[in-house]
């Protein structure tokens, strides 16, 4: 019989990105029955929480990337600033 990898004592182990789009659900939820919010307009906030989420999990946060030392004592950050024409992350 081959060793398994699974715990059953472990639980449910689910990334962050799904429990943070479930709390734009629920407060999505939230703000239609309690507050009275029109679905309409619940919609269109929660698309735009869930693009903007999805863009800090695409680049993985903007302070994420490390500077290395090249041979000559040069950082990457040189090298960058020639690669991107007007800085930021696009």
């Amino acid at each position: 019989m081959e060793p398994s990898t699974h715990n059953p004592g472990r639980g449910l182990r689910l990334p962050g990105i799904i429990w943070a789009a479930l709390a734009i659900l629920v407060a999505g939820a939230a703000a239609v029955t309690l507050l009275g919010v029109s679905v309409d307009l619940a919609l269109t906030y929660g698309f735009f929480a869930l693009m903007i989420l999805g863009h800090s999990v695409m680049h993985g946060g903007h302070g994420a990337h490390p500077h290395r030392a090249g041979a000559g004592g040069e950082t990457d950050e040189t090298g960058e600033a020639k690669d991107k024409p007007g800085g930021g992350c696009h």
